[in-house]
């Protein structure tokens, strides 16, 4: 029996569609912008200037990037893609008599107001007060919604993957016990006709360095990148190296948890990478192991005298090297004798404060930690029990989905290629 795709990243999609984020609904286009005039015609279709000017001034304030002239300037090549992306979705979505309904329309609207604290049967108010055209904003929205209904009604239906290919991924997986998996999102900009490889690759850079300075990864995604990722912030799940294309694999091995990489020129264009997080296959996570905990806590605020602090440190570290085993433990809470220390009961490592979950989690059972500061005290920390979870390998279903989902990313893609291939398309803007 052959494996079909569920619609759980599907629905992820048309959530990250509506969700255009508040931000991007609170800025008009820059004084001075050109608002008359054709950026481009795709087939029959118009492109204006006024439509890129707001495009660009909407990545700017979702992505959280610097709004400077050099930024605007870099940005609008880009936002012009993309606008024609959108233009060819939406005629696609007409050829196959695919509609978004008012009704979906105002789902959408009704959602933004939830999530953003607008009061219900406000979004077009709020738009009015803000001096936005509502036409602008409900363009886009619409062509997101409908290119998803094309996606989940005519791609994933497609998607299946027969048993043989899952067994062999099963095998695959169970030999690779041992070896590492990477939680990735990406962003990716392919490269145009026409355009420099330099310049593809300077905006990139440029892209990365505003990530690294603060801006968010996944609303960056959602603004920049072009591959079938962006509608779910850039998020490709857990990957296994060799799944990696072999310019990109390298570079995963490398990164440290939470790093942003530089541009890796990929499948005719750039990557940016973030790891999210990284597993050993076959072996449990260890911030899901669940402890029972116990401590000792002598109080020491921030800003105390050093003096204090040292006596505090002393007086913990005598306790640490004196307490053998949880009776001890007990008794030397008593003796301590203040509501800060006590049983804490059944913890999980991954729950603890950052600066405990390390030298707790390396804690044999019944031994006492090495005194741990705190902003309000100085902590010895025991262990009591430990239950580690079981160290599963990934399901049946859950290999079949993610087969299921790369095979869905390969057919949006070529179908997008093929859209971008039979169209006319007359660029106007430089």
């Amino acid at each position: 029996m052959e494996a079909t795709l569920k619609p759980t990243n599907q629905a992820r999609r048309v959530l990250a569609a509506v969700l255009l984020g508040l931000a991007a609904l609170i800025l008009t286009a820059p004084a001075g912008a050109q608002t008359q005039g054709i950026a481009a015609v795709v087939n029959d279709q118009i492109v204006t200037l006024l439509d890129l000017d707001q495009r660009v001034t909407v990545a700017i304030s979702t992505a959280g990037l610097r709004d400077t002239p050099d930024t605007r300037a870099s940005l609008r090549s880009q936002m012009l893609r993309t606008l024609i992306d959108e233009s060819l979705q939406m005629q696609e979505a007409r050829r196959l008599n695919i509609t978004v309904t008012p009704a979906s329309l105002g789902d959408a609207r009704r959602l933004l107001e939830t999530r953003n604290n607008i009061p219900p049967g406000g979004f077009v108010k709020f738009l009015v007060d803000q001096g936005l055209p509502e036409a602008s904003i409900t363009r886009q929205m619409t062509a997101e919604l409908a290119w998803n209904r094309v996606v989940s009604t005519h791609l994933l239906p497609q998607v299946t993957v027969p048993d043989p290919e899952i067994d062999a991924e099963m095998a695959r997986v169970a030999q690779s016990s041992g070896k590492y998996r990477y939680l990735l999102s990406e962003i990716f900009l392919p490269t145009e006709v026409n355009q420099r490889d330099t310049d593809l690759r300077t905006q990139a850079l440029r892209l990365a360095n505003d990530i690294r300075g603060g801006a968010s990864f996944g609303a960056v995604a959602r603004q920049f990148s072009r591959g079938p990722s962006a509608f779910d912030a850039g998020n490709v799940g857990w990957v296994m190296e060799e799944q990696l294309a072999p310019e990109l694999a390298p570079i995963v091995r490398a990164m440290q948890v939470g790093a942003i990489s530089d541009p890796v020129s990929a499948n005719s264009g750039y990557y940016l990478l973030q790891l999210r997080d990284r597993r050993v296959i076959g072996q449990a996570d260890p911030r899901e192991v669940t402890v029972h905990l116990k401590q000792i806590a002598l109080p020491v605020a921030a800003n105390a005298p050093a003096a204090d602090l040292q006596r505090a440190q002393a007086r913990a570290q005598s306790i640490a090297v004196a307490v053998r085993g949880c009776d001890q433990m007990d008794s030397m809470i008593k003796e301590v004798g203040n509501p800060q220390s006590g049983d804490l009961g059944r913890v999980k490592l991954g729950d603890l404060p950052e600066r405990f979950r390390d030298p707790v989690g390396a804690l044999e059972v019944g031994r006492a930690s090495e005194p741990l500061r705190s902003d309000v005290a100085v902590h010895v920390f025991m262990i009591c029990a430990r239950e580690a979870p079981a160290t599963a390998l990934p399901t049946r279903d859950e290999i079949a989905q993610t087969l299921g989902q790369q095979r869905l990313v390969q057919l949006e893609r070529r179908y997008m290629r093929d859209l971008r291939r039979a169209a006319t398309i007359d660029i106007r803007a430089r």
